[in-house]
């Protein structure tokens, strides 16, 4: 018995990974980044990758990026773990190479053995854009991709990354008026945009990645509209110590919703308590 298994077994093991491969010809270009000459390492920052093609301006402006949505991650999770590589592309027909259809400012991959890269296009060097996907990251780094796949809601992977991306959110949902805070308001003064109004999803329309992205371009930015209301609800209450303290329950064993609901109930009874 143990002949056949081995038997069969050794090819499927072998087969799986090479086909996932196949399947995604971005993630092959981004697991080899390394060894194109088109792209370098940023001086100083081992895991960020630049194109060849980036002007000194555009360089600096990375470098300051990087390290200033790092900090803002450090600051919501507590901590960070994430150590995906970072691709940055200035030119759109480089993104497309890299990123799955080219679309939006950044974009995440990852791989069921761990490996993790974000592919910044064009509009991508930018606070806001490189601390959405480094949320992505971060929250792959603590649960792996088999956990984020089965059990989180992509309205929740999507939402959380929102409330570290002050495009679409304000600062003010989870985060003290430090020094740092402000000097990153003082940076990037854009306005808090907003998504179009129309008549909202519900939760449960946005469980799977294909639920979120295989609509119109209407459907996504209202589901993007969506969950960012419902996760900055939820840390209204629960505070910023909720996101580590959920990640940390998962990584014990504890399912998603009834540690997410689990949460605000006991905040909402603690702060019933104190009246």
């Amino acid at each position: 018995m143990s002949g056949k298994l081995i038997r069969y077994a050794l090819p499927l093991l072998i087969a799986l990974p090479v086909g996932f491969l196949l399947l995604y010809p971005q993630l092959v270009r981004c697991l080899r980044v390394d060894q194109s000459a088109d792209f370098q390492v940023l001086t100083g920052m081992n895991e960020v990758y630049i194109s060849q093609t980036a002007t000194p301006k555009q360089r600096g402006q990375l470098r300051h990026h990087v390290r200033t949505a790092t900090d803002r991650i450090r600051r919501f999770w507590g901590d960070r773990r994430g150590h995906a590589i970072l691709i940055y592309c200035p030119l759109q027909a480089d993104y497309e190479h890299y990123c799955l259809g080219g679309e939006g400012a950044g974009c995440s991959l990852g791989t069921p053995w761990g490996a993790s890269y974000l592919v910044l296009g064009p509009e991508g060097n930018n606070t806001d854009v490189i601390a959405h996907e480094l949320c992505h990251d971060e929250l792959f780094s603590r649960l792996g991709w088999w956990t984020v796949k089965r059990q989180i809601p992509q309205w929740f992977n999507e939402g959380l990354a929102l409330m570290v991306d002050y495009r679409f959110s304000s600062p003010a949902v989870w985060e003290r008026p430090t020094k740092a805070s402000r000097a990153d308001s003082l940076f990037d003064s854009e306005p808090v945009l907003s998504f179009p109004r129309q008549p909202m999803l519900t939760l449960s329309d946005l469980e799977t990645t294909r639920d979120f992205f295989g609509g119109s371009y209407s459907h996504v930015m209202q589901a993007y509209q969506t969950s960012a209301d419902e996760v900055a609800r939820w840390l209204s209450i629960v505070g910023q110590p909720g996101v580590p303290a959920l990640t940390n329950a998962m990584e014990n064993g504890d399912d998603f919703r009834h540690t997410y609901q689990q949460l605000e109930r006991t905040k909402r009874l603690r702060k019933r308590s104190r009246k």
